[in-house]
């Protein structure tokens, strides 16, 4: 294993320098690459995503079972046989229909007649890295998945009784069932893998889909739910959107966060009436992360507003998608992230088969709510005049 290991860095460390050598020749030449070029670092990136991939499994010493190394080979050998217009393997029957490749992958694997059923590659497989790539799973931020009409046990936290007459008609509650209701949106990506890559892959193939489908997921979601504004007329509202419109804290015309600020940031959540949970936590981008960890609580303390990840016992997120000018606290159990039917990837060796590239266009809906808009705040710096 270590001599595969040392191998697999070599190489590497060989194609950082071929794209190196790349990167020096289109400086002192200054042009863009040509289409022999594009191939070329096409190829040696995915390459060396293969040894990545292959040097974390055989590093993390997790053993892979048969049936995992099944469903992957049985993947990839499904997808070389469309692109090359061949039969299908023994094994990947089932996977591919048509062009599309069917999610979940459920067929027997045929090689023995004591074979164990492929792994499923379901739902699961792609979106649980997304809900770890949310900054929020940490909080309880959950996602639903594979839903067919409306959200799954929504969440009612908040809901409060009152005392009234005998005969009198009772109020409608703060949530109110009824009108949370998904509006799923359609989410698209294409992933292009070489023709070189894919022959090279053997098993791997199926590692890189999953992965660059994660990535391009994950980013768009975490964008979704964290803009100050709204990403698209198409989406629904992040949970920041609507508190945006109104920061329920600003700071001195051109000044930092200060201590004050933060707390009452937090307190205009409180004020709400809304139930508090381990949910609860603030989210910044880096630039204000950093701001906070250097900045006093107060003159004599020595302490920071932000110590040890937290800010007055609440953790503190990082996101890119979170403006330098805005700080956000909210109660992460009222916003909804929901995953509707099925997700369908079309296998498609045309649309870029002048840069000998194969693409994996996976569609799918997705929808998030936040449940109380109310449970979220946020605080905004006050430009200088």
């Amino acid at each position: 294993m270590r001599k595969e290991i040392k191998k697999s860095r070599a190489r590497i460390a060989e194609i950082n320098t071929r794209l190196s050598e790349i990167a020096d020749l289109l400086e002192g030449e200054k042009r863009s690459m040509n289409s022999d070029e594009q191939n070329e670092k096409d190829a040696l990136v995915q390459e060396k995503e293969i040894l990545q991939l292959r040097m974390e499994r055989m590093a993390s010493n997790e053993p892979v079972s048969e049936q995992v190394l099944r469903s992957e080979m049985a993947f990839a050998g499904a997808v070389a046989a469309f692109y090359h217009n061949r039969a299908l393997p023994e094994g990947s029957e089932g996977i591919m229909n048509g062009n599309m490749v069917d999610i979940p992958l459920t067929r027997a694997v045929q090689d023995t007649a004591s074979a164990a059923p492929l792994i499923p590659l379901t739902i699961g497989d792609i979106v649980q890295p997304l809900e770890k790539g949310l900054i929020l799973d940490k909080v309880g931020c959950k996602m639903q998945t594979g839903l067919v009409g409306d959200w799954v046990l929504p969440v009612v936290a908040g809901i409060e009784a009152t005392i009234e007459e005998e005969n009198a008609e009772v109020s409608d509650t703060t949530i109110d069932i009824s009108k949370i209701k998904p509006s799923p949106k359609r989410v698209s990506l294409a992933i292009p893998v070489s023709n070189r890559a894919i022959d090279q892959s053997n098993s791997a193939l199926l590692e890189i889909v999953r992965t660059q489908m994660s990535l391009g997921l994950t980013r768009l979601l975490n964008k979704w739910m964290f803009s100050p504004a709204k990403i698209t007329s198409k989406a629904s509202d992040g949970c920041f959107v609507e508190a945006v419109k109104a920061p329920a804290v600003t700071t001195a015309a051109g000044a930092g966060f200060s201590w004050k600020n933060v707390i009452a940031l937090k307190g205009s959540v409180m004020k709400t009436g809304v139930v508090f949970d381990g949910t609860a936590a603030y989210v910044c981008s880096a630039t204000t992360y950093a701001e906070l960890e250097a900045t006093p609580k107060d003159a004599g303390s020595g302490l920071m507003i932000l110590e040890n990840g937290k800010i007055n016992g609440y953790p503190v997120f990082m996101t890119e998608f979170v403006t330098d000018d805005y700080l956000g606290f909210g109660i992460f159990n009222y916003e909804m992230v929901g995953q509707f039917g099925k997700m369908h990837m079309i296998v498609d060796p045309y649309t870029g088969s002048k840069k000998n590239l194969v693409y994996f266009v996976l569609n799918t809906d997705f929808d998030m709510l936040s449940v109380r808009t109310e449970a979220f705040g946020v605080a905004k710096k006050t430009p200088k005049a």
